[in-house]
């Protein structure tokens, strides 16, 4: 019996190699999934910074021709994109912010006294205008009707109170973001190539495999942004054209602000057109001008359809063309990106699905083999 027993344990010995590869394993999956862990709060952030990099990189290259110094170039490409960014993004913010402020001011002063359109009817003339502006200022001196309207006014000066709270506590980490994505930029101008060869040599493809997938994302990657950057400058014309139109001042100003916006999926352009068309529909109520308050809804109207549908219907196609992708999946990558993604989805949507696209070519390959 004992012989027995020692055969059958001689039969089946412990294979070191196997265990230590599967101990191997399950180590690396759990610190992969507590290194996801500790990055999943900058997600974002990390996201943005590689497509940011990617934008730049090839300034960057130029750059780097005339600076043989990589440090120097990183640093000089990241401070300059912090301006191209950051600066106008303030610049708008404060624009906003005073015009919203002075309006809100006057439309207030105008509901509390009931002269809200603004209607001069001293002449003694009795239009129909002038008798719809008296019932409304009638209606408006209403003590009930005023309950309400300072009730309104109330709730609304409490909800902007909360939002700027909000927004002020929530700086300190809305300023971390910002600086891990350029912190991260600075590093991956810096050492981006040396990045991409670890991963292919991580990557278990053979070099003919690597090569296909490399340009599928090559290729659409350089689709993306270079479909997103003419439809920007086209948008950012139509944008310039409209204000110009309408009489907005510093319409050429305005129309480059809208290129830089038309970059970023789902905000674009409407981020300038679209609080300047408040403004004046606003403004036409504050001031009791009705043609002020038409070019506003007109560029609404000319904003979402002119300006706005040139991004849904021309981009998917010059990227599709550019990148051998159905626009549909173009269209699909860019929406989905986002939605999932924020900010840098736009580029990383349309790659997830070159990259699905390309290894099932991959497939197809080898099963004809």
């Amino acid at each position: 019996m004992a012989k027995k027993r020692q055969k059958r344990v001689a039969k089946s010995p412990v294979n070191k190699t196997d265990f230590y590869k599967y101990f191997f394993i399950i180590i690396f999956i759990f610190l992969a999934f507590l290194s996801y862990l500790v990055v999943k709060p900058f997600i974002n952030s990390i996201l943005a910074s590689m497509v940011i990099a990617y934008i730049f990189y090839i300034p960057y290259k130029w750059l780097y021709k005339k600076i043989p110094n990589r440090t120097v170039c990183a640093l000089i490409m990241s401070l300059i994109i912090i301006i191209l960014l950051l600066v106008p993004i303030g610049f708008v913010l404060k624009m906003s912010t005073e015009d919203a402020q002075y309006l809100y001011l006057r439309t207030k002063q105008r509901i509390l006294s009931g002269d809200i359109l603004g209607v001069d009817c001293g002449n003694g003339v009795q239009t129909n205008l002038c008798k719809g502006a008296l019932f409304v200022q009638k209606q408006i001196k209403d003590p009930n009707v005023q309950y309400y309207l300072k009730d309104i006014l109330s709730r609304t000066t409490t909800f902007i109170i909360n939002k700027t709270s909000e927004f002020i506590l929530s700086l300190p980490r809305i300023l971390l973001q910002i600086f891990i994505t350029f912190f991260m930029v600075f590093y991956l101008l810096k050492q981006g190539p040396e990045l991409v060869q670890k991963i292919k040599a991580l990557v278990p493809l053979t070099e003919a495999h690597q090569a296909h997938v490399y340009k599928k994302l090559k290729d659409t990657s350089y689709a993306v942004i270079y479909g997103a950057i003419v439809i920007a400058l086209i948008q950012g014309a139509l944008g310039g054209l409209g204000f110009w139109i309408v009489g907005i001042k510093a319409a050429l100003f305005w129309g480059l602000l809208m290129s830089i916006f038309a970059l970023v999926p789902f905000v674009g352009t409407a981020v300038i057109w679209l609080p300047a068309a408040l403004l004046l529909i606003l403004q036409g109520f504050a001031d009791g001008n009705t043609m002020i308050i038409w070019k506003g809804v007109g560029l609404i109207l000319y904003g979402t359809i002119i300006v706005g549908g040139i991004d849904n219907l021309i981009k998917p196609k010059i990227i599709g063309t550019k990148a051998g992708m159905h626009p549909v999946l173009v269209l699909l990558g860019v929406l989905g990106g986002f939605a999932i993604f924020g900010f840098a989805g736009f580029l990383i949507g349309p790659m997830i699905l070159a990259a699905s696209v390309s290894f099932l070519d991959l497939y197809q390959k080898e099963k004809k083999v």
